[in-house]
């Protein structure tokens, strides 16, 4: 009896006026096409479970939106991959139908993002409404604002909104990246003054700032986010200026979860959530082959870039490498942190090296350390072609460098710092001396780009034409097994 009472609740809940929609979203996949090494996330996983809910839905007459929120892109090594436009394509063999633009993706630049999504030719529609592009960016042709769909005869716009922060804006400059939260306000209006029953912001700025988008806004139906990784099982709930509750889904990243969301609108445009559910995604969850097959055929496009052997080993190491754990970057100083910071000062000559342990990527438990390890463990380039990033140094003086070393432990950064013997919080310091910095050089250009305020710490500011993978892999034959005192 309570079985059939709960079916008959269901079926007089979806009346004859009731119009549903299923939203499948993602955010934050960063490449990372294989899943972890314990079975969790990855594409393949991640596809067999999306094809399982479209299915469903379908089944029962249900219409799907599929959408990303962004970081698609930069992250593993796959990234490399026919010049990033595999990460497309395999954001596109998903289903995804709408993303927006996270920091990652236009770290090469807003004319590569553009080369890139038009030599991925896919069906995926990309919208940011705050990026502000030049004619040479070409991104005007592949990037609009919003865009406008039906689903169960639903009148529905998609707005697209990217992080402001400005030390993320350097890649797009000279263009500019405006306020999410105002200009999402004002094309979330627009939206309604044009009809339309539900406004989705897709948003790729964080949880915290989704929250102060949803509290200022009078027009915002839905929230997609992505940028903080937030593992979010639950739907967040913000009050809207208007005293509207306005639901917040964001889907963890490295493709470790699924959103699946189903929406309720009534022929008044009332917005009812109906179900939320985040599912993990992890074996038992069979691969998809058709994913599978389309990953092996990009890392077969990756090893065709390097003269050296992928699977090569170089060394061994006695301390894990470091990097992202459950999608979220490996914060804190390490053992393998150190020797990174150790490996760009001796290849540079500098009395001190740095290294910060959100850039690194992918990590591995003790053993032999190949060459693909390397790559993956600092998957990041300037520009295609690069043996990663290049090292850059700067001179400082000692009492800076002291202040530099206090303010980035007390700030959290997880800064490694090498120098003189092995480590430098180790040695004291001449306030008085000068010193050598090597760094990555990525950081003196986001400086140099968004935060002009802090130039004066480049002075003596140097490219050296050393990049982090042969540096790290002469390092690493040269100091192998790798261990720490």
């Amino acid at each position: 009896m309570k079985n059939i009472l709960i079916l008959l609740f269901v079926i007089l809940s979806f009346s004859a006026e009731a119009r549903l929609v299923q939203i499948i979203h993602t955010n934050d996949l960063h490449s990372h096409f294989p899943s972890y090494l314990n079975n969790t996330g990855g594409y393949a996983r991640a596809m067999t479970k999306i094809k399982e809910l479209r299915n469903a839905a379908n089944d029962k007459g249900i219409e799907v939106l599929q959408l990303d929120a962004g970081d698609w892109g930069d992250g593993t090594s796959f990234y490399l991959a026919d010049n990033g436009a595999d990460s497309i394509r395999a954001l596109a063999l998903l289903g995804t139908e709408i993303t927006t633009i996270g920091n990652h993706d236009h770290i090469l630049g807003g004319k590569v993002l553009s080369e890139q999504i038009k030599r991925a030719n896919v069906f995926t529609k990309f919208v940011a409404a705050n990026i502000v592009t030049t004619p040479e960016m070409e991104l005007d042709e592949v990037l609009t604002s919003h865009v406008d769909l039906e689903k169960t005869g639903i009148k529905i716009r998609v707005i697209g909104l990217t992080t402001s922060d400005n030390f993320f804006e350097y890649s797009i400059r000279p263009g500019e990246i405006t306020s999410p939260v105002t200009v999402g306000e004002k094309e979330a209006k627009a939206a309604k003054d044009a009809g339309k029953e539900l406004v989705i912001a897709l948003t790729h700025i964080g949880l915290w700032q989704d929250k102060e988008l949803a509290r200022n806004s009078s027009s915002i139906d839905l929230i997609v986010g992505g940028h903080s990784h937030t593992k979010l099982s639950q739907v967040e709930w913000v009050t809207n200026k208007l005293g509207k509750r306005v639901p917040i889904v964001q889907a963890w990243a490295h493709g470790l979860g699924v959103g699946s969301l189903l929406l309720d609108i009534s022929d008044n445009g009332q917005m009812k959530v109906v179900e939320y559910q985040l599912h993990e995604i992890a074996s038992p969850i069979t691969p998809d082959p058709e994913m599978e097959a389309f990953i092996a055929a990009s890392a077969q496009r990756r090893n065709n870039l390097f003269s050296t052997p992928w699977d090569e080993v170089i060394g061994h190491t006695h301390t894990p490498i470091r990097g992202y754990r459950n999608g979220m970057p490996g914060w804190g100083k390490s053992c393998w942190g150190r020797h990174v910071a150790s490996a760009i000062r001796k290849a540079s000559g500098a009395s001190v090296g740095i290294n910060v342990s959100g850039f690194l990527g992918i990590g591995k438990a003790p053993g032999p350390v190949t060459f693909g390890d390397i790559v993956d463990n600092m998957p990041h380039i300037r520009k295609h072609g690069d043996q990663g990033w290049e090292i850059a140094t700067i001179f400082m003086s000692g009492w800076r460098l002291r202040i530099l070393m206090a303010w980035a432990t007390r700030r959290g950064y997880s800064v490694d710092f090498s120098g003189f013997g092995y480590f430098a919080e180790n040695e004291v310091i001449d306030p008085k001396a000068t010193y050598r910095i090597a760094f990555p050089a990525e950081m003196a250009v986001a400086i140099k780009g968004s935060l002009p305020e802090y130039r004066h710490y480049l002075r003596g500011l140097k490219f050296t034409g050393l990049y982090y993978w042969p540096v790290m892999s002469e390092y690493i034959k040269t100091n192998s097994p790798i261990s720490c005192p």
